[in-house]
């Protein structure tokens, strides 16, 4: 699934040939690889030590080479008006300061270049993942915390929001709708998924520990099933892709 929208991102930045960018919030190094495949020059950066060990792996695998920090999206360890493009996927929509975020994308881009930044709209517009939100709702009001995936106005969850943040540090910024159908086995195989790879569900499990999210891996479970049934499933998912261009 990233990988599609990993590669729309690179085909909406359009950087030229060998040219050299930056992932930011790389996580386990899903852009970052195919830009090395495709013969860019990749540095790439995460505050987590976890995900550059698995970001440095996966680049051994594919036999590419990306320099890989550990480091703070909102204060760049790069220099002014280094790089041809500049990515942030579903890393930059969870930074305790956006704004930075943002001004330091375009801080370390050459003038003309392109970022393009990662997020999702709210989940209440997809069954699944309504019913998932559901599940947080009724457990997390007893453990006295907000609902994770439940808020609205979740950051950067439109057009309007990926504009309105985004042009304080882009000109010309635009917003595309990236569709994925994802194809599961079962619904206890969506779950297991989503559970383990949505940042806030992750977040949550590690905040109340093994034994509080039994009952919300059960509900959770159940819940898919109720919307998706017992077998194989398909569930569209769509990402927003904002870009901009540094003035």
């Amino acid at each position: 699934m990233f990988e599609t929208f990993a590669r729309e991102a690179l085909r909406l930045a359009a950087p030229p040939p060998r040219a050299r960018v930056v992932d930011v919030a790389c996580g386990p190094g899903t852009l970052a690889v195919l830009a090395a495949r495709a013969g860019h020059t990749v540095d790439a950066i995460d505050f987590s030590p976890k995900m550059i060990e698995l970001l440095e792996s996966r680049a051994r695998d594919a036999r590419v080479s990306i320099a890989a920090r550990v480091g703070d999206g909102q204060a760049l360890p790069f220099a002014d008006n280094t790089y041809a493009a500049a990515f942030s996927l579903l890393g930059l929509m969870f930074f305790p300061d956006r704004a930075k975020g943002f001004a330091e994308l375009a801080r370390v881009l050459v003038p003309g270049a392109r970022a393009v930044v990662s997020s999702w709209p709210p989940f209440e517009t997809i069954g699944v993942m309504n019913a998932i939100v559901g599940v947080m709702r009724t457990h997390t009001a007893a453990l006295g915390g907000p609902t994770p995936l439940a808020d609205q106005t979740a950051p950067l969850s439109s057009e309007a929001l990926c504009i309105a943040e985004m042009s304080a540090a882009f000109a010309d910024v635009a917003v595309h709708r990236v569709p994925h159908v994802a194809r599961f086995a079962s619904a206890d195989a969506m779950w297991q998924s989503i559970s383990s790879s949505l940042a806030p569900l992750v977040l949550l499990r590690n905040k109340i520990g093994e034994e509080r999210w039994r009952d919300i891996d059960r509900s959770g479970r159940e819940a898919i099933a109720r919307v998706i049934g017992g077998g194989p499933a398909e569930v569209a998912l769509t990402a927003l892709l904002a870009v901009g261009v540094k003035r």
